[in-house]
Protein backbone atom coordinates (compact mmCIF):
# COMPACT_ATOMS: atom_id res chain seq x y z
CA UNK A 1 0.00 0.00 0.00
CA UNK A 2 1.16 3.47 -0.61
CA UNK A 3 1.08 6.10 2.09
CA UNK A 4 0.68 9.79 1.15
CA UNK A 5 2.25 11.25 4.22
CA UNK A 6 2.14 14.90 4.70
CA UNK A 7 5.76 17.08 4.13
CA UNK A 8 6.40 18.83 7.44
CA UNK A 9 5.21 16.17 10.04
CA UNK A 10 6.44 13.63 11.90
CA UNK A 11 5.64 10.82 13.77
CA UNK A 12 6.57 8.18 16.79
CA UNK A 13 4.95 5.91 18.61
CA UNK A 14 6.22 3.73 21.32
CA UNK A 15 5.83 1.86 24.32
CA UNK A 16 4.90 3.39 28.09
CA UNK A 17 4.04 0.35 29.51
CA UNK A 18 0.72 1.99 30.02
CA UNK A 19 -1.21 -0.91 29.11
CA UNK A 20 -1.21 -4.27 30.39
CA UNK A 21 0.49 -6.02 27.36
CA UNK A 22 3.85 -5.16 27.75
CA UNK A 23 5.61 -3.85 24.42
CA UNK A 24 2.36 -2.45 23.44
CA UNK A 25 2.27 0.96 21.55
CA UNK A 26 0.64 3.51 24.17
CA UNK A 27 2.20 7.14 23.38
CA UNK A 28 1.92 8.35 19.76
CA UNK A 29 3.38 12.08 18.97
CA UNK A 30 2.38 13.64 15.73
CA UNK A 31 5.03 16.73 15.39
CA UNK A 32 4.48 20.02 12.74
CA UNK A 33 7.90 21.22 11.55
CA UNK A 34 6.08 23.97 11.06
CA UNK A 35 3.17 26.11 12.95
CA UNK A 36 -0.10 24.43 11.61
CA UNK A 37 -3.86 25.15 11.98
CA UNK A 38 -5.87 22.65 14.29
CA UNK A 39 -9.39 22.22 14.48
CA UNK A 40 -11.52 20.22 16.52
CA UNK A 41 -14.67 18.36 16.09
CA UNK A 42 -16.35 17.43 20.02
CA UNK A 43 -18.61 14.73 21.54
CA UNK A 44 -21.89 16.86 22.69
CA UNK A 45 -22.12 14.57 25.57
CA UNK A 46 -21.98 16.68 29.42
CA UNK A 47 -19.39 13.85 30.45
CA UNK A 48 -16.15 14.53 28.77
CA UNK A 49 -12.33 13.55 29.71
CA UNK A 50 -9.57 16.05 30.70
CA UNK A 51 -8.26 16.05 27.39
CA UNK A 52 -11.15 16.84 25.62
CA UNK A 53 -11.54 19.86 27.84
CA UNK A 54 -8.40 21.47 27.47
CA UNK A 55 -8.62 20.78 23.80
CA UNK A 56 -12.05 22.76 23.77
CA UNK A 57 -10.20 25.59 24.79
CA UNK A 58 -7.00 25.33 22.48
CA UNK A 59 -8.72 24.95 19.24
CA UNK A 60 -8.87 26.21 16.74
CA UNK A 61 -5.48 26.61 16.74
CA UNK A 62 -3.03 28.53 14.37
CA UNK A 63 -0.06 27.91 15.41
CA UNK A 64 -0.43 23.96 16.71
CA UNK A 65 2.77 22.61 16.67
CA UNK A 66 2.29 19.10 18.24
CA UNK A 67 -0.16 16.32 19.43
CA UNK A 68 0.36 13.52 21.86
CA UNK A 69 -1.80 10.68 22.89
CA UNK A 70 -1.73 7.95 24.89
CA UNK A 71 -3.71 4.92 24.72
CA UNK A 72 -4.65 2.53 27.44
CA UNK A 73 -6.21 5.25 30.14
CA UNK A 74 -8.57 7.70 28.89
CA UNK A 75 -7.93 10.27 31.57
CA UNK A 76 -11.73 10.40 31.88
CA UNK A 77 -13.90 11.15 35.00
CA UNK A 78 -10.39 12.01 37.18
CA UNK A 79 -11.51 15.49 38.23
CA UNK A 80 -8.92 18.41 38.59
CA UNK A 81 -6.04 15.71 38.82
CA UNK A 82 -7.19 14.80 35.16
CA UNK A 83 -6.85 18.13 34.16
CA UNK A 84 -3.49 18.72 35.82
CA UNK A 85 -2.59 15.50 34.22
CA UNK A 86 -3.44 16.97 30.25
CA UNK A 87 -2.10 19.80 31.21
CA UNK A 88 1.51 18.03 32.44
CA UNK A 89 1.08 15.93 28.79
CA UNK A 90 1.70 19.28 26.83
CA UNK A 91 4.02 20.66 29.27
CA UNK A 92 6.33 17.61 28.88
CA UNK A 93 6.20 17.45 24.99
CA UNK A 94 6.53 21.15 24.60
CA UNK A 95 10.29 20.64 26.53
CA UNK A 96 11.13 17.85 25.55
CA UNK A 97 10.45 18.96 21.83
CA UNK A 98 12.20 22.40 22.21
CA UNK A 99 15.58 20.59 24.74
CA UNK A 100 15.69 18.04 21.76
CA UNK A 101 16.02 20.40 18.94
CA UNK A 102 13.86 18.45 17.33
CA UNK A 103 11.22 22.06 17.01
CA UNK A 104 12.04 21.78 13.54
CA UNK A 105 12.18 24.82 11.57
CA UNK A 106 9.51 26.31 13.90
CA UNK A 107 11.98 26.54 16.40
CA UNK A 108 11.17 26.16 19.83
CA UNK A 109 7.59 25.09 21.22
CA UNK A 110 5.25 26.20 23.72
CA UNK A 111 2.77 24.29 25.65
CA UNK A 112 -0.08 26.33 24.52
CA UNK A 113 0.75 25.07 20.85
CA UNK A 114 0.29 21.58 21.45
CA UNK A 115 -3.14 19.20 22.01
CA UNK A 116 -3.27 16.25 23.97
CA UNK A 117 -5.84 13.32 23.60
CA UNK A 118 -6.43 9.88 25.56
CA UNK A 119 -8.21 6.65 25.03
CA UNK A 120 -8.71 3.38 27.27
CA UNK A 121 -10.15 3.01 30.28
CA UNK A 122 -11.97 5.45 32.09
CA UNK A 123 -11.74 6.46 35.97
CA UNK A 124 -8.32 5.26 36.30
CA UNK A 125 -5.63 7.97 36.96
CA UNK A 126 -2.85 8.29 34.24
CA UNK A 127 0.56 6.22 35.25
CA UNK A 128 2.44 9.85 34.66
CA UNK A 129 5.98 8.98 35.35
CA UNK A 130 5.38 6.49 32.48
CA UNK A 131 3.80 8.74 30.26
CA UNK A 132 6.59 11.59 30.39
CA UNK A 133 9.05 8.65 29.87
CA UNK A 134 7.22 7.76 27.02
CA UNK A 135 7.08 11.55 25.58
CA UNK A 136 10.67 11.38 25.91
CA UNK A 137 10.92 8.66 24.38
CA UNK A 138 8.74 8.94 22.07
CA UNK A 139 10.60 12.53 20.97
CA UNK A 140 13.86 10.51 20.16
CA UNK A 141 12.27 8.28 17.66
CA UNK A 142 10.40 10.59 15.94
CA UNK A 143 10.92 10.67 11.94
CA UNK A 144 9.05 11.11 8.76
CA UNK A 145 8.43 8.25 7.60
CA UNK A 146 5.84 5.69 6.71
CA UNK A 147 6.95 3.26 9.03
CA UNK A 148 7.29 5.94 11.50
CA UNK A 149 3.14 6.96 10.97
CA UNK A 150 2.17 3.11 11.38
CA UNK A 151 3.61 3.20 14.64
CA UNK A 152 1.68 6.03 15.73
CA UNK A 153 -1.27 4.58 14.16
CA UNK A 154 -0.73 1.44 16.34
CA UNK A 155 -0.17 3.68 19.76
CA UNK A 156 -3.13 5.50 19.55
CA UNK A 157 -5.19 1.79 19.26
CA UNK A 158 -7.41 0.11 22.63
CA UNK A 159 -9.41 -2.87 21.66
CA UNK A 160 -9.06 -2.08 17.87
CA UNK A 161 -8.27 -5.03 15.99
CA UNK A 162 -5.94 -3.34 13.26
CA UNK A 163 -4.54 0.10 12.65
CA UNK A 164 -7.45 2.59 11.04
CA UNK A 165 -5.21 4.81 8.87
CA UNK A 166 -6.07 6.08 5.54
CA UNK A 167 -4.12 8.67 3.27
CA UNK A 168 -4.91 10.74 0.21
CA UNK A 169 -3.12 12.54 -2.65
CA UNK A 170 -5.00 15.64 -4.29
CA UNK A 171 -4.71 18.95 -6.08
CA UNK A 172 -5.63 21.65 -4.51
CA UNK A 173 -5.12 25.37 -6.60
CA UNK A 174 -2.77 23.79 -8.93
CA UNK A 175 -0.69 22.22 -5.87
CA UNK A 176 -0.43 18.37 -4.73
CA UNK A 177 -1.22 18.29 -1.37
CA UNK A 178 -1.15 14.94 0.82
CA UNK A 179 -3.71 14.18 3.87
CA UNK A 180 -3.26 11.26 6.02
CA UNK A 181 -5.54 10.21 9.09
Amino acid sequence: MTYYLPQGFRFAGVSAAIKKKLGTKDIALIVSDVPAVAAGVYTQNQVVAAPVVLCRTRTPLGTARAVVVNSGNANACTGSRGDADARRMCDVLAAKLSSAATGGEGGSVSAEQTLVMSTGVIGHFLPMEKIEAGIGQAVECLAAGERSFLDAADAIMTTDAARKVTTRRAELGGKVIHIAG
